[in-house]
């Protein structure tokens, strides 16, 4: 009988012991496979929508947040809402925005970028670069101008179109077996113009322009600088309240060629 009583303890201690073991496991995963909290930071923003031309009114600005990742040189930046530096900050931005025009629409609880504000024409062009981006000027006729409509405060998306061989795509035994297919894929979202020509105002009227300067930070900046070298460029003008990046670049990617057909299917579904 003792014998019984002891493997019936010993069996429900082994029971207790697995329990745990599965137990501090699960804790183990669950601790390794948490996705912690995205960094955020905070942006000035319109908090209704300011068409073009009004005086800026302090009523009229806020703050919010944003991923961390998805900040850009070309937002005005502060520092976290929960940081005692942020009231200061945010007083300073207000003296420096507030009462000043803007140069065009921008819509309620989206970002006001500096681009945004009016500024006197005698201020050199340089600063109206923000700190850690460049100016960057490319060519553009009447096609990849969208016929001129695109103007100093657009943005834009920038198409590059050319060969899976030149881009590396495929190589060697695979280019001569499949043949090189042409490519057109969006490699820049939502990018600012900040000069046509050499006007870099919105009461700029001039019928035609061979040159945009575009906005960039510095390592965007050397890669449209080399996207020239690759093929052709197009620019997709935005409409002013669409500021939404596409995540999945293969939506807007086509494959002319053998896989034409299956891609114009895939867009239609």
């Amino acid at each position: 009988m003792k014998t019984d009583n002891h493997t019936k303890l010993a069996a429900v201690a082994a029971v207790l012991v697995g329990l745990f073991a599965v137990v501090a496991v699960n804790k183990y995963i669950s601790r390794q496979t948490a996705v912690p909290p995205a960094p955020k930071a905070s942006i000035l923003v319109a908090t209704m929508e300011i068409r073009e031309g009004d005086e800026i009114g302090e009523e009229m600005l806020g703050s919010a947040e944003i991923p961390f990742e998805a900040l850009s040189n070309m937002h005005i930046a502060l520092p976290a809402k929960n940081s005692p530096e942020y009231q200061k900050a945010f007083a300073d931005v207000l003296e420096k925005v507030v009462k000043r025009k803007a140069k065009r629409l921008v819509a309620a609880n989206t970002p006001l970028f500096w681009i945004d504000i009016e500024t006197s024409r005698k201020t050199p062009f340089a600063d109206l670069i923000p700190d850690g981006s460049r100016a960057v000027t490319v060519p553009v006729d009447s096609v990849s101008s969208v016929c001129g409509f695109i103007k100093p405060g657009s943005r834009v998306d920038v198409v590059l179109t050319s060969s899976e061989e030149k881009l590396g795509l495929v190589t060697g035994q695979a280019a001569q077996e499949t043949g090189s297919r042409i490519v057109s894929s969006v490699i820049l979202q939502n990018v600012p113009v900040i000069a046509t020509d050499r006007e870099y105002d919105l009461e700029s009227s001039s019928p035609g322009y061979g040159t945009m300067t575009l906005c960039l930070p510095t390592k965007a900046a050397i890669l449209m600088v080399q996207a020239r070298t690759m093929g052709q460029i197009t620019y997709l003008l935005r409409n002013v309240r669409d500021t939404k990046a596409e995540q999945d670049r293969s939506n807007v990617t086509v494959a002319p060629g053998a896989s034409f057909g299956d891609t114009v299917r895939a867009f239609q579904n």
